[in-house]
């Protein structure tokens, strides 16, 4: 239920994805501007290292190998590309003081790219809260004035918490993928099984991460709640209901990575430009239907259609309770 009426509301609000796109192409801009001017510069040796080449190479001949089941390649595979990863390794620690500027340019660099979208993310889901509480169609531009201070609040929060956590996950992923090559003999099941393992992992790992932050955003948005309450009422709603909203994100979290990779694929990357933001409206308007269905309030799913929960659909007029 929780994902069919988010897919409804999303094809209702349909045009906010195309607001939504025109807002990650500025902060992409923002975020690349920074990094031609702090990164680039310092890591132009490893761009034009033969060692960088060489694993990409490696990596390039892979996946056609993959793809053409050509297992004495994948036999092989895993040793040498333990000597490249070890090779590019001593050419990093031979230029340190320029990797350390790199690497936390880097951070920095990300960490202003997810406050920005964060704060965007925050600012439609005002949008779909307006639209599922009165439909209502607010500007972007008011929205964003309207809800600037708490969005850079939670943002202040979140965006530190997540990028350890997806650091995190990252790397247990990569320790994962390179022990199972190890683990299982046959290595063109290794590597088949290693793949499927590891993106199996990190899927799980996102749908934790969305389950246990999905209701702070909703209740700071839609009640207008202190991070204090959202916090209390985010943990609330994922105890007592983890089972569905995580079912729900890992389903989403698959669907999208398919979608995604199977566009770039048929349509050499253009169908990005459509997937990118309806995949991160997608998860927003699972935020706040969920929301919704656990407070136990009523809202509009189209211009004609009011979802009501169970426990209040007795028949009573949408209006009775709602405050202008």
């Amino acid at each position: 239920m929780l994902f069919k009426n988010a897919f409804h509301l999303l094809v209702d609000n349909f045009s906010l994805n195309y607001k939504y796109l025109l807002y990650k192409i500025i902060v992409s801009a923002v975020a690349v501007g920074l990094a031609a001017a702090l990164i680039v510069p310092n890591v132009a040796f490893l761009f034009n290292s033969a060692e960088l080449d060489s694993l990409i190479d490696l990596v390039k001949q892979f996946l056609r190998a993959l793809v053409s089941g050509d297992v004495e390649f994948l036999n092989g595979f895993p040793s040498r590309f333990k000597d490249c990863i070890q090779a590019l390794g001593d050419l990093i620690v031979s230029r340190t003081g320029s990797v350390v500027f790199v690497c936390v340019a880097t951070v920095v660099v990300i960490l202003i790219y997810r406050f920005l979208s964060g704060m965007g993310n925050f600012v439609f889901g005002g949008l779909i809260d307006d639209k599922m509480s009165s439909y209502a169609k607010t500007s972007f531009a008011s929205s964003y004035i309207k809800n600037l201070g708490r969005a850079a609040l939670w943002q202040v929060i979140y965006v530190p918490v997540t990028f350890v956590y997806d650091v995190a996950v990252l790397a247990i992923c990569y320790v994962f993928f390179l022990v199972l090559l190890n683990v299982i003999s046959f290595t063109l099941l290794a590597t088949g099984a290693a793949l499927m393992l590891s993106v199996a992992l990190f899927l799980v790992a996102q749908a934790v991460k969305l389950t246990v932050f999905n209701s702070m955003v909703p209740a700071m948005v839609s009640e207008k709640a202190k991070l204090s309450e959202a916090f209390k009422t985010g943990f609330a709603h994922c105890k007592k209901h983890f089972g569905s909203l995580f079912s729900t994100y890992l389903v989403t979290s698959l669907i999208i990575l398919c979608m995604c990779v199977g566009g770039s694929l048929c349509s050499f990357g253009a169908a990005l430009l459509l997937v990118i933001p309806m995949s991160f409206m997608m998860l927003i308007c699972i935020q706040f239907v969920s929301y919704y269905t656990f407070a136990g309030k009523k809202y509009f799913l189209t211009e004609d259609k009011i979802v009501q929960p169970k426990e209040n659909n007795n028949g009573e007029d949408f209006y009775d309770k709602f405050d202008l």
